[in-house]
């Protein structure tokens, strides 16, 4: 219990940083003039509480759909109705990680144009192999004993996925999911390439005009943020194992 108590301190002390960062930006950016030469020192125009906003609800949207779809067709593929469509599955997903995700954006404009339509499907496509993978294994991890009693028992196959399958395989889902967050988050900076705003305008902004700072007060808050969710997941994933 006190690693618990410890990770959740870490999770708070890091979010009031992070706040500070967002909702006091031109005093950040002054700290990193300091440090930091520039070629201009009017920093960003727009406030960093705009470009968070934007990034936090792309990691949102395209986070919950690929959940979501992740969660029903990794256990889709495990039932008797849809195993022959897994090593299928498992390729596609798989295919999508492995295909850069500044080409994944890109191959996006030509079809939904320029914004964050493309961005969000992008994103959706990048996150799904970790989740759908982890759903997979986990389920398929099950002792088969635990099975056949819960057959023994009358259970049918909806019931014991619902009350014995997925609860068995929540850590490994969890997993999975927590893998997902973090790649959406580093992976949504990129999302200003195609127009979609985020975090990523005062990176590319920065590599546009060699300047450090711009780069900086964009790639910082991306780290905080997914540093964040990532103790949070693993606190909470934690927690649940205990309570089970």
């Amino acid at each position: 219990m006190k690693k618990s108590k410890k990770g959740y301190i870490a999770v708070i002390i890091l979010a009031i940083i992070l706040s500070f960062i967002v909702i006091n930006s031109k005093d950040f950016e002054s700290i990193l003039y300091r440090f930091f030469s520039a070629k201009s020192t009017e920093g960003s125009r727009t406030p960093l509480v705009v470009y968070f906003k934007e990034h936090i609800w792309m990691v949102l949207v395209s986070s919950a759909i690929a959940v979501t779809l992740g969660v029903l067709l990794g256990t889709f593929v495990t039932t008797s109705y849809g195993k022959e469509f897994k090593e299928l599955l498992l390729k596609t997903v798989n295919l999508g990680q492995a295909f850069p995700s500044p080409a994944l954006l890109a191959l996006t404009v030509p079809i939904l144009g320029y914004g964050i339509n493309g961005a969000l499907i992008a994103l959706v496509v990048y996150a799904l192999m970790p989740i759908t993978y982890n759903v997979v294994i986990g389920i398929e991890e099950v002792p088969k004993d635990i099975i056949d009693a819960a057959k023994g028992m009358g259970m049918t196959e909806a019931e014991i996925y619902l009350k014995v399958k997925l609860p068995l395989a929540l850590n490994v889902i969890l997993g999975g999911i927590r893998t997902a967050l973090v790649i959406n988050i580093s992976a949504t900076t990129l999302a200003a390439a195609v127009g979609a705003g985020g975090l990523g305008v005062l990176v590319v902004n920065g590599v546009r005009t060699f300047d450090m700072v711009l780069i900086l007060e964009g790639a910082i808050p991306v780290t905080l943020l997914a540093i964040i969710v990532e103790l949070l997941l693993k606190e909470l994933q934690q927690q649940l194992i205990w309570d089970a």
